[in-house]
């Protein structure tokens, strides 16, 4: 006869319930990814509810509008810190909160601060905030200790194809550092004078940068290492770049020149660190991020030394002793500046407006709209794009006027870093977008250009292109006064 009493529960053998833990984990973080997805494609609307903010679309010209309802019509100096009118309540917390991380000055790492918001800095870096570089959201001056970057590799790749870091300096060359560790040295640029004529005799002056370092702290960098110094770039309307769907840069691609007119623009395929795939780049001065939040990530790590979920480890090299037995603001969690955190700073930089287009009626405006496209510059600035299925529904079909195909292109020699970086040689840049860009001298009281900020103005930066652009470069330096003249005071009506 069976017993009555209670059944005796089958255990399944430790290895299965490590299995289904494991496989539990998985699919918990596989549903919460998913759900973060379906929840901004279906559940947060495109706008607010305050539809009366967006009054300003009815009576704007079109053409004035750079950025379809993400314009902005400020034009002080505020003009780049504005967040896009009737946002969703949930997407302006999210824009709120990353402008507070934006200007986070981060401290060095104390046994007391550990956890605290603005703990982690370097212990090697360059910059202690975004704010300190992209002031009010613009650009600071090119100035070695105040957002002018020196980027380090030597030959080679690394696992992913991308730049191979220096041994002893890694990937970026840290000029400041926390106390009781050592900054990598002191950054000195120097500039060439060269000179030159418009083809009317009118002369003119271009300042070529020369790179050196001094106070080497961990070795000699060598001859073969490859430099490349970057100037910060703006942060406002990324978001709608980040929308232009792959399909669409790829269309504007012409890598073999099929079409015959010179232009052979080109897309970068790099890592994607977040999707851990190849992806297309966008962002940086030679595409070489896929988006925002990978792009934040790379900054965070490489300028201020803060680590995040996608770059989890310090930048510290096998040379760096000190850096490395430092203490830092992970220790105990899982990054100094934590997932949700990024994902707002990306947000931010997804819903800043972008100014509007000024002076559509003024004769020299039009008139020099007419020459940049007549003298090819519109065949890399392109100037209109739609944007296509972003995560976010309010970047989404968005006609704007950004005149950037955020293609590579051979510059020449004159502006080559002859530093390859993943598809990018040494000779190409992504074209950067010109939207705004006359309210520079404005926001942040300087017209410095180019990668490198050795342009001192538009005019410069037009005579340094070469390569591709030669025949637009050779076009502006051959016209009469006047004309030039009308093609810069286009370029500031962007």
């Amino acid at each position: 006869m069976r017993s009555s009493g209670p059944k005796k529960k089958h255990k399944r053998p430790a290895f299965q319930r490590l299995r289904l833990a494991a496989l539990m984990v998985l699919l918990t973080g596989s549903v919460t990814a998913l759900g973060s997805t379906v929840y901004k494609r279906l559940v947060i609307p495109a706008y607010g509810n305050n539809p009366a903010a967006l009054d300003f679309m009815a009576k704007a010209q079109p053409k004035a509008l750079s950025a379809d309802d993400l314009t902005s019509f400020r034009y002080d100096e505020e003009a780049y810190t504005q967040e896009v009118a009737n946002l969703d309540w949930r997407l302006s917390f999210m824009f709120e909160e990353g402008d507070g991380h934006i200007e986070r000055a981060f401290q060095a790492a104390t046994q007391s601060s550990l956890g605290v918001n603005n703990d982690g800095l370097g212990p090697i870096f360059n910059s202690n905030s975004c704010e300190s570089c992209h002031q009010s959201n613009g650009r600071t001056l090119p100035v070695p200790g105040q957002g002018y970057l020196v980027r380090l590799s030597v030959p080679g790749t690394d696992e992913h194809g991308g730049p191979k870091p220096h041994p002893s300096y890694g990937g970026q060359f840290g000029d400041l550092s926390v106390s009781d560790v050592p900054a990598e040295g002191t950054v000195i640029v120097k500039y060439e004078e060269i000179q030159g004529k418009y083809g009317d005799g009118t002369p003119y002056t271009l300042l070529k940068p020369e790179i050196t370092f001094k106070d080497l702290a961990y070795g000699p960098i060598g001859y073969s290492t490859m430099l490349s110094a970057r100037s910060p770039l703006s942060l406002y309307g990324l978001g709608l770049l980040e929308a232009i769907d792959d399909e669409t840069l790829l269309a504007w691609a012409d890598p073999d020149d099929e079409d015959g007119d010179g232009i052979s623009g080109r897309v970068n395929r790099v890592w994607d660190i977040e999707k851990k795939q190849v992806s297309i780049g966008r962002f940086g001065w030679k595409a070489e991020q896929p988006s925002l939040l990978t792009q934040s990530a790379d900054a965070a790590a490489n300028d201020m030394g803060v680590t995040t979920a996608l770059l989890p480890s310090q930048t510290c090299t096998d040379a760096q002793a000190g850096c490395r037995e430092a203490l830092h603001g992970d220790e105990g969690s899982t990054a100094e500046l934590d997932a949700e955190s990024l994902k707002e700073v990306a947000a931010y930089m997804q819903f800043l407006a972008v100014p509007a287009r000024g002076h559509l009626e003024h004769p020299d405006v039009q008139h020099g709209e007419i020459l940049f496209k007549t003298s090819g510059c519109a065949a890399c600035h392109t100037p209109e794009a739609e944007t296509g299925n972003h995560e976010y529904k309010r970047l989404r079909g968005k006609k704007i006027q950004a005149f950037t195909d955020l293609l590579l292109h051979d510059m020449g020699d004159g502006l080559a870093d002859n530093r390859p970086s993943f598809d990018a040689n040494g000779r190409e840049w992504r074209t950067p977008p010109l939207w705004g860009l006359g309210l520079l001298e404005t926001v942040n009281g300087h017209t410095r250009l180019l990668h490198d900020g050795r342009a001192r103005n538009f005019a410069e930066a037009i005579l340094w292109h070469g390569g591709e652009a030669e025949g637009s470069k050779e076009a502006f330096r051959n016209m009469p006064a006047d004309d030039r003249q009308a093609i810069i005071k286009f370029l500031k009506s962007l």
